[in-house]
């Protein structure tokens, strides 16, 4: 994704005054703004911006000259922000919506856009198709309300993976032409808060926003464009407005997101690392469009009176921070792939007639196969273990009898051979199931030695009879029954501690605690506590000094072993060469402690023990021993 970098554009609107003969303080020309110095009355202050439209300037001409060149870049896979900024009663909301026989902003920007989208099918034909959505919400009193669909609930604001804001739940409405967005717009607009104040019978007391959506897409390849349309709500001055109740509280969330705006900007031109625009939700909302991917047009709304001139001050002020931010647009696109075709399985070599007899089941690593005997606690390592040791035996056990009933067919279908001790064909075929047995029985004991699985016993291969002793004793052999082979199963102990066998208990001891003792958090059962009584029959009365003594000498070799001595050493070394970012690598030691060692140490000298770091202001003795314990480092 190719990023470009380009400026916030910043233009200026002069609305004409609301009374004749009134003193006004602003003067313009096609691109500044002069207005006189509070300070010597006799100067001017000038500001250059973009463009400048001066009271005769219509809204025609601001869509054709500033809005109008942007609509193009959306169609590309581009976002565009235009958002109209100013005191109250300087306009915006004219600028933005209009009248109905002089439309703003919204409604050329839906009218032009689907004349473009017209004219692109007559010159690409059928090549590209369009979809068109659209979004209406409203920010009042720091809450994101849906006004196409008003449900009164706070809609969160998250970003996702590519920095792009969204609004989970928020409506979105399919439109072909703009009939269809003025019959969902003009419902939706009645949601909005509006209300009188002594300066404007109609001000707006929320921020609201139009997201314009716009898919341009051909198989396998999809461009996304998004236009946010914003009338900001004006700051006020309730010593002017005469605000009270209700309107008091609407004019300090407006005047406080407001200010958020200006921190932001504020940190984008002195280049901080961290941009506050979590600090409010317009701020989060316009994410995008300050310092984020959009093409951005700031249309600034002034007002000409003398009285408002503190108002026309401040905004002059700050448009003029605005236009030096730098957005990176990036063209949002998807790019499809075309599936590999499936490749052909070749057929499977023709399986012999006694291997096909014995059908091996599959081995399943799902843990959902595994029988509802097999304990809750055991981890998924252990079940197929369990699954594996049953797999393994039930074919062993498939084997032998397969073996055998060969075994019984060559006794009814073979002749007989009278001779004693000849090699007949009978006693051949008897020697090659012994033999076959014996190599099966050798081959899954070398599996089972493997997989850590005991092989059920081998029984013993008898020799070789004569055919009158095999006829005699057939009747024994049918009723003869095979032992089932043994499961033995192994706990698994952590570390290299040899494995033993356990025959009742089947369950690892890590994994479930045996049916002896009862173990719960911060509680041992006592049910045990007959078997327990030879090991603490010693009660602490009975332990004398020297016992004592000897319990903490293990403890005092510890801490002055060589090894501790010199992980001390090296942690001191740390603290007294490392900068702020390699003190950062200390266990439980982050950024604004780390920043908190560093000055301490430059300011009062190098640390001589880890116990001065109970001298930095801010670090508790809790707080030190733990970073010490993490660090394994032993205090003397």
């Amino acid at each position: 994704m190719d990023k470009k970098q380009c400026k916030v554009k910043v233009v200026i609107r002069v609305r004409p005054p609301l009374k004749q003969d009134v003193k006004t303080c602003v003067s313009a020309s096609s691109d500044s703004v002069q207005i006189f110095n509070h300070r010597n009355v006799k100067e001017n202050i000038q500001y250059q911006f973009s463009a400048v439209y001066g009271m005769e300037s219509t809204q025609l001409q601001i869509y054709t000259d500033c809005v109008k060149p942007l609509l193009p870049k959306a169609l590309k896979g581009q976002n565009v922000s235009i958002f109209a900024y100013g005191p109250t009663g300087a306009g915006k909301t004219h600028t933005m919506l209009g009248t109905s026989t002089n439309p703003g902003v919204i409604p050329r920007v839906i009218n032009g856009l689907f004349e473009m989208i017209e004219e692109n099918k007559k010159i690409e034909g059928d090549e590209w198709q369009y979809k068109v959505t659209f979004s209406f919400l409203e920010i009042y009193n720091e809450k994101v309300q849906d006004l196409l669909e008003p449900s009164g609930s706070d809609l969160p604001i998250r970003e996702d993976a590519e920095k792009n804001i969204l609004i989970p739940g928020l409506a979105r409405k399919e439109i072909h032409s703009f009939d269809e967005f003025k019959m969902a717009f003009g419902p939706a607009s009645n949601n909005r808060t509006v209300a009188a104040t002594k300066l404007n019978e109609h001000s707006s007391r929320s921020h609201s926003i139009v997201q314009l959506t716009v898919t341009k897409s051909k198989p396998c390849r999809t461009l996304y464009g998004k236009i946010y349309l914003i009338d900001l709500a004006g700051s006020e001055d309730n010593r002017r407005t005469g605000n009270q109740g209700i309107r008091l509280k609407e004019s300090g969330a407006i005047n406080k997101s407001l200010f958020s705006l200006g921190e932001v900007v504020d940190a984008i031109n002195s280049g901080l690392p961290r941009i506050p625009y979590r600090n409010s939700k317009l701020t989060r909302l316009l994410q995008d469009s300050i310092g984020g991917t959009c093409h951005s047009l700031m249309i600034t709304n002034i007002a000409p009176e003398e009285k408002y001139y503190y108002d026309t001050y401040c905004t002059l002020n700050f448009a003029t921070k605005s236009k030096k931010i730098v957005n990176n647009t990036a063209v949002r696109e998807t790019i499809g792939i075309v599936k590999p075709v499936p490749q052909v399985r070749k057929a499977s070599p023709v399986v012999r007639e006694s291997e096909a007899k014995v059908k091996r089941p599959r081995l399943d690593c799902s843990t959902d196969s595994i029988s509802s005997d097999v304990g809750p606690s055991l981890s998924p390592l252990m079940k197929r273990q369990e699954q594996w040791e049953e797999t393994v035996n039930k074919r062993l056990q498939e084997l032998e009898s397969n073996l055998i009933t060969q075994m019984k067919t060559i006794h009814t279908v073979l002749p007989v051979d009278v001779a004693n001790g000849a090699q007949t064909p009978k006693t051949k075929a008897i020697q090659e199931m012994q033999r076959q047995l014996a190599a099966s029985h050798a081959q899954l004991k070398e599996l089972a030695s493997r997989h850590m699985v005991s092989p059920p016993p081998v029984q013993p291969v008898a020799p070789v009879q004569p055919e009158k002793q095999i006829l005699s004793d057939k009747t024994n052999t049918e009723k003869a029954e095979l032992p089932k082979p043994t499961i033995q199963k192994f706990e698994r102990p952590i570390g290299g501690i040899k494995r033993k066998k356990v025959e009742e208990f089947s369950c690892s001891p890590l994994f479930a605690p045996p049916p002896g003792r009862l173990k719960k958090k911060n509680f041992v059962s006592t049910a045990c506590a007959s078997n327990l009584k030879e090991s603490t029959s010693g009660s602490k009365e009975n332990v004398t000094k020297e016992e004592k003594k000897a319990a903490e000498k293990p403890e005092k070799a510890l801490l002055n072993s060589a090894s501790q001595q010199k992980r001390n050493e090296e942690f001191i070394q740390i603290l007294n060469t490392s900068s702020v970012k390699d003190l950062q690598s200390l266990q439980t030691v982050g950024a604004k402690r780390a920043k908190l060692i560093f000055e301490w140490r430059e300011t009062y000298g190098s640390f001589t023990m880890a116990d001065d770091l109970k001298k930095i202001p801010g670090f508790t003795d809790k707080t030190v021993q733990k970073l010490l314990h993490s660090n394994l480092v032993t205090v003397t």
